[in-house]
């Protein structure tokens, strides 16, 4: 059968075996049978093609190798500047954050704020930068809140509502537990002033959790300790305050605050020393904040002074165990930062006490400025006193006539007659002690002859107890009742004398 279809090929098997030589692909070179019209390696067809077909082909090849070197230059150029413009974007990031660094330092926290906005817009995603932000915006805003209190302007309080949010929803970062309590600590103090807030346990809430998570940090004890003094929790607020001053002794926000905390509780002996260290950190203070606390102390330690001279004179031997110049020391502390007249007053009579008699003289002089019988009869007396210590007697003896008159009158009270000019005045002529309580007696002290009383029969001693039947509480009350009756009216009136009641008559004049 095999012969049969050898022979039917024309050709027997040495003559096939002879002819069969193989060609070489016009496309690949490959060996390919010479009947072949299609390369079985590259599939190009064995046929020549027209010149017209070749060159057209041959032009498509060119386009397609030009279009890929194309494509692979634009790539390349794509990619280029995605790089460049990634670096360029680190180096500007980079650059805002030095930029805020640089401005917190200088305390410029509008600025530092400006600068971590911008580098947030690069990288909105960063944890760690919306935490620097929020808790720099929060510093701002406290700074400037803390400072104005109720007076806040509405338009500074406008980004609270979105600080609140965003300090929020740090809470579910991956912070660490001293960030968390930051955090917390920041959003415990907003909302003590956001109008929106009412859940005065949600703000305690916050600086618990604070001060449980960071509980060595002195921010956490003290903000927590400050929430409790506004809250009348004192002894739990000293106990915070306490050892926030402990665990940063050179700050001086929490020293002032625990000297402000001694003087509430009445510890005036640790207060004065407390209150003192306060203000002589001033120097060292880095902040707006540290030294806004150094400067309040000042006026914390006047109040204190003032309050501990109430329990033990300052011109006494034990002043809660301070020696004079350690009180004369603080009086110079307090002289540089406020000119209350109390504490002039105060430091007056120190000087006074201490033999510098014309340093006191020159603050009695500002207390009272051109004084005369309204002045204060404790600084009248006080300035009387340095007079006589300066051998200035006869300005000393007239202060003095002018305190016996001002004593008097503030004890008494006069009517010689009342009336509107241009009208009938009625006569009184009758001299009461003063009374401004409707259980105390109304003595009479003197009556002028020829006027009404003496005429009615009222003599010094008598107590006044009604007139036209109504009960005397002051000399007022006659005077509202008088000017209802025309004159030559006779009006009942009754008085003590002694322990009779004498019925007697008063005739309107």
């Amino acid at each position: 059968m095999s012969s049969l279809l050898i022979q039917r090929g024309g050709s027997d098997i040495s003559s096939v075996q002879t002819t069969d030589t193989r060609v070489s692909c016009r496309y690949c070179f490959c060996p390919i049978d010479p009947r072949a019209l299609k390369c079985p390696h590259c599939h190009e067809l064995q046929i020549k093609a027209s010149t017209q077909q070749s060159l057209f082909k041959r032009l498509v090849a060119v386009l397609g190798i030009f279009t890929a070197l194309l494509s692979l230059i634009f790539g390349l150029k794509e990619g280029y500047f995605y790089i460049q413009q990634q670096v360029q974007q680190r180096s500007l990031f980079t650059t805002y954050l030095n930029t805020a660094d640089h401005f917190f330092k200088l305390d410029n926290l509008d600025y530092a704020e400006l600068s971590l906005n911008k580098a947030l817009a690069i990288e909105p995603a960063n944890e760690q930068l919306r935490l620097r932000y929020f808790l720099l915006r929060g510093q701002n805003l406290l700074r400037e809140v803390d400072y104005y209190g109720l007076q806040m302007p509405d338009e500074k309080l406008v980004i609270m509502p979105d600080l609140v949010t965003s300090g929020f929803s740090l809470v579910e970062s991956a912070l660490s537990d001293t960030q968390l309590a930051q955090v917390y600590i920041t959003l415990g103090r907003l909302l003590q002033y956001d109008r929106r807030w009412e859940s005065p346990m949600g703000i305690d809430e916050l600086f618990r959790k604070a001060n449980k998570l960071a509980p060595q940090d002195a921010d956490a004890k003290y903000w927590y300790g400050e929430w409790l003094f506004e809250n009348d929790e004192t002894k739990a607020a000293y106990l915070l305050l306490q050892k926030a001053q402990t665990l940063e002794p050179n700050e001086a926000i929490y020293v002032t605050a625990f000297g402000r905390v001694q003087a509430e509780r009445g510890d005036y002996a640790l207060a004065l020393l407390t209150l003192r260290r306060a203000i002589e950190l001033k120097e060292e203070q880095q902040t707006l904040q540290s030294i806004r606390a150094a400067n309040k102390a000042v006026g914390l330690l006047s109040s204190a002074l003032i309050a501990a001279d109430q329990q033990q004179p300052i011109t006494g031997e034990a002043f809660f165990s301070l020696s004079m110049s350690e009180r004369l020391s603080l009086i110079d502390l307090i002289s540089q930062g406020t000119g209350k007249s109390d504490f002039r007053a105060l430091a007056a009579r120190l000087f006074h006490a201490n033999g510098q008699h014309t340093e006191a003289e020159v603050l009695m002089r500002k207390v009272l400025g051109r004084y005369d019988s309204r002045s204060n009869v404790q600084h009248l007396m006080t300035l009387a006193s340095i007079l006589d210590a300066q051998n200035m007697q006869h300005e000393a003896q007239e202060i003095r006539s002018m305190i016996n008159r001002k004593v008097e009158g503030a004890l008494s009270e006069e009517i010689m007659e009342i009336g509107v000019d241009g009208k009938h005045r009625y006569k009184m002529g009758i001299k009461v002690t003063r009374s401004n309580d409707s259980s105390d007696v109304i003595k009479v002290l003197k009556v002028y002859q020829a006027y009404p009383f003496a005429k009615a029969g009222v003599k010094e001693g008598d107590e006044l107890l009604s007139f036209a039947h109504r009960r005397i509480k002051n000399l007022r009350s006659i005077t509202r009742l008088l000017l209802d009756f025309a004159p030559g009216t006779e009006i009942p009136l009754t008085v003590k004398r002694g322990n009779k009641e004498l019925n007697l008559s008063l005739v309107v004049e």
